[in-house]
């Protein structure tokens, strides 16, 4: 599944960059038909003004003509005021015009015209504004295939819609009506999601599903809104063509803009230290790159605006910050297999693509091209199968080395306590190791007692006052149904408070079963620079008890034996 994920998603962000990057480095000649909108629509129908002697003129058409049959690619080829970004093809268009009650029919060729220079002005800037959104598909990518959620898919969601559309809807006028319009509705669809999609995303960051409490019914109905509005906006460009949205469109999308500001603020008010601490990162994001697009989009021309487009590329290079140090997103240590078949795969593609390409153009034998080839495809295979160590290997060194090492320690104690002798060995090992290694605020660990959970061990906590829990406790009834780790935050807030007037706040507990009854129980703390434990932590940790778990078992074991094997008294 992993990898299919990967394919699909590197493959739909491959077709967004081919759509869009290609035009938007062609200064073709451009349309003129001596057309202009007159008013706004009515319905499917546009009232115009025509400029005398102009193509549409001698074919008959006159000031204040209504028109109508217009496909979208048809109408985008018709008005001056779109005139000059699109790509002159020397096509009919055939339309229909209502003069006086009456409808005719009226075909003519627009003119072709001079050249009106690069959409960005120069190669250079649509270079950048290029190299700008491949960015952000690369760490959209990356995330979502690392590390699949609903907060990494909405990333992704809007790092598509940093698509440049603009140069890439005047430069696809050779398709068909049909295919153009189909284009159009994909390109609008994903330029109009981003607006809500960012709220969306900012409703959720850091965490991996639907939010409780406030933020959760904001989710649902900012949802519901950008669906709706979304679903509108393709099927009035669709069914009709003429209707001009675009002033709406920039009134929701400044809508949503500002309800994402709002969020920001009301989230970073309401939030507990540590975790506004793990939003901050994401926080600056989010409102670098609302500044950048209200200069880009306000400020229409001139270097101001080609700036802000630039600097949004600092929004995903802050996210991609904040992932791989402040741990905002939960990503892997050892890089996923289907992130690594997917790249594998566009390059294996990519390559035997170019190599396709070279051989039918400059060799003329078709049974050498086949050959090369074949012989190509062949050595990429084997090359890139041992490629798959290299990169977990370099991602091992130069991002998680510190890490690595400290769950590798961790796994390597887990083995050896089932050399222990003594039950305090054991509880050492389970809050101090950790605890030090990984860089935790807290660790301790609470072992049954009669009718209590007694503390055992204990790092990180300077005056603990929560020395036993009794059986009856949210924490210990949920650990022993569950059978699993329980985060803390999922419990009542009378429980936090408890371990927050105690002196420490733990982020998880993690149960240790005898069988089918809760033997003991360890609570690790956030990070020291406070960040939350990332899935592969919380796996050795979880690894960690069980063999501890065993540890506890053979001690008690071999203390039963050795009272069974000592003579008994006279």
């Amino acid at each position: 599944m992993s990898a299919i994920r990967a394919i699909v998603v590197i493959g739909f962000s491959a077709l967004l960059v081919a759509l869009a990057g290609p035009p938007m480095f062609v200064n073709p000649p451009w349309p003129y038909s001596g057309i202009t909108q007159q008013n706004g629509p009515i319905g499917a129908r546009i009232t115009v003004s025509v400029d005398r002697g102009s193509p549409a003129y001698r074919a008959g058409l006159r000031t204040g003509d209504a028109l109508g049959c217009l496909s979208v690619r048809d109408q985008s080829r018709l008005f001056d005021g779109y005139a000059p970004n699109l790509e002159y093809t020397p096509d009919v268009l055939s339309l229909c015009a209502m003069r006086h009650g009456v409808w005719r029919n009226v075909s003519f060729i627009p003119k072709a015209m001079p050249p009106p220079g690069l959409m960005y002005g120069t190669a250079w800037i649509a270079a950048l504004r290029l190299a700008v959104f491949i960015i952000f598909l690369f760490v959209g990518c990356a995330l979502l295939i690392a590390r699949p959620s609903l907060m990494t898919w909405l990333l992704f969601i809007y790092c598509c819609a940093n698509l440049p559309w603009a140069a890439a809807q005047g430069m696809l006028l050779w398709m068909p009506a049909v295919s153009f319009t189909a284009v159009q509705a994909l390109g609008l669809l994903v330029t109009f999601v981003g607006a809500p999609v960012l709220a969306l995303f900012t409703l959720v960051v850091p965490e991996d599903r639907v939010p409780a409490g406030w933020r959760g019914k904001t989710f649902w109905a900012v949802a519901t809104v950008g669906a709706t509005y979304l679903v509108l906006i393709d099927a009035f460009v669709v069914l009709t063509p003429a209707l001009n949205l675009g002033s709406l469109s920039a009134w929701i999308d400044e809508g949503f803009t500002a309800l994402t500001v709002l969020l920001v603020v009301a989230r970073l008010a309401t939030m507990e230290r540590p975790e506004r601490a793990r939003f901050g990162w994401a926080a600056f994001a989010i409102m670098f790159g609302i500044v950048c697009n209200v200069v880009r989009n306000e400020v229409l021309n001139g270097p101001i605006s080609v700036a802000g487009g630039m600097l949004t590329v600092v929004m995903p290079l802050c996210l991609m910050y904040a992932i791989l140090r402040r741990h905002v997103i939960d990503v892997r240590f050892v890089i996923s297999r289907g992130v690594v078949y997917g790249v594998i795969t566009t390059l294996i593609i990519a390559v035997i693509g170019l190599v396709d390409w070279a051989t039918s153009a400059y060799l003329s034998q078709v049974r050498v091209a086949l050959a090369i080839d074949a012989a190509v495809t062949i050595a990429l295979g084997i090359a890139l199968h041992r490629s798959y160590n290299v990169i977990e290997h370099t991602v091992d060194f130069f991002l998680f080395r510190r890490k690595h090492e400290a769950e590798a320690y961790l796994r390597r104690l887990a083995r050896t306590l089932l050399r222990a002798d003594r039950e305090e060995t054991v509880d050492h090992a389970l809050a101090h190791d950790p605890y030090e290694k990984l860089d935790l605020t807290m660790a301790a660990l609470f072992r049954s007692r009669g009718s209590q959970y007694s503390l055992a061990s204990f790092a990180g906590w300077d005056a603990p006052s929560a020395t036993a829990f009794e059986r009856e406790h949210d924490l210990v009834r949920f650990l022993a149904t569950e059978r699993s780790r329980v985060e803390i935050r999922d419990l009542r807030k009378h429980v936090t408070a408890e371990f927050i007037e105690s002196g420490a706040l733990p982020a998880v507990a993690i149960p240790i079963f005898r069988g089918d009854d809760l033997f003991a129980f360890a609570l690790y703390g956030l990070h020291r620079d406070a960040t939350q434990l990332d899935p592969d932590e919380l796996d050795v940790l979880e690894r960690l008890c069980e063999t501890a778990a065993q540890a506890y078992m053979r001690i008690e074991n071999v203390r039963y034996h050795a009272l069974l094997e000592s003579p008994l008294p006279a």
